[in-house]
């Protein structure tokens, strides 16, 4: 699922170029106007008896408004659209995903990919590091109440996406922009197959608690 219908489409492309025995179905919604009943739709043609894991990422967010330090993040309207994407629409689509797939004999995954910005605050990023941190709170309380779910947040590190290059020139603060810019930077860029393929290990291993976070740079 995402917005951009060329974007899936070249996807379902990449995918089946690799391997034509996958099927792919992909659908263009707007995360910042869903509800249950949309999910729901969308997952209602899956036959749940007929797999052995069902696995859930969510990669979706925002980086949120960069002109604003913590003391102007005033406008509950710029709030509640922020949070609508990067959060309520997580919340709903794992809700609605737990109730459709809920065979004792199939394993349940989700995965919430995060960031460094959820644990360590930088100047100007308010919004994501609020909306990153609310997201793996969110997964530790439901990991806690549901013992036999796979929980994973796990932070690609910093991978040269559109968001990263967003904050890397339009952060209000300077430090935070020559940071992200610096050559020392530059050598823990991570390539996206890299992040992808320590995922996959990592899901593999199994070596982490549910509901915990696993970090690219993590030993």
């Amino acid at each position: 699922m995402a917005r951009d219908t060329n974007g899936l489409e070249k996807t379902k492309e990449m995918v089946n170029k690799e391997n034509s025995d996958i099927l792919v179905e992909y659908y263009s919604v707007d995360l910042y106007n869903s509800n249950a009943t949309m999910f729901e739709k969308i997952v209602e043609p899956i036959d749940s008896t007929k797999y052995e894991l069902f696995l859930l990422i969510h990669n979706a967010g925002s980086v949120g408004n960069l002109d604003h330090l913590a003391a102007d993040m005033n406008d509950p309207d710029e709030w509640n659209k922020f949070m609508l994407l990067n959060l309520y629409s997580v919340t709903c689509l794992t809700s609605v995903f737990l109730s459709k797939f809920n065979s004792d004999t199939a394993e349940r995954c989700v995965v919430n990919i995060t960031s460094l910005l959820a644990i360590e605050p930088f100047k100007s990023v308010g919004y994501y590091c609020v909306g990153k941190t609310s997201r793996e709170m969110y997964f530790r309380v439901l990991a806690l109440e549901n013992p036999s779910l796979n929980i994973l947040s796990y932070s690609p590190g910093p991978v040269l996406t559109d968001m990263y290059t967003n904050i890397s020139l339009n952060s209000k603060d300077e430090v935070v922009r020559e940071q992200f810019t610096s050559g020392q930077q530059k050598q823990y860029i991570v390539k996206v197959e890299d992040a992808c393929q320590k995922l996959v290990n990592t899901l593999a291993m199994r070596s982490y608690k549910s509901g915990g976070r696993v970090d690219y740079y993590d030993r």
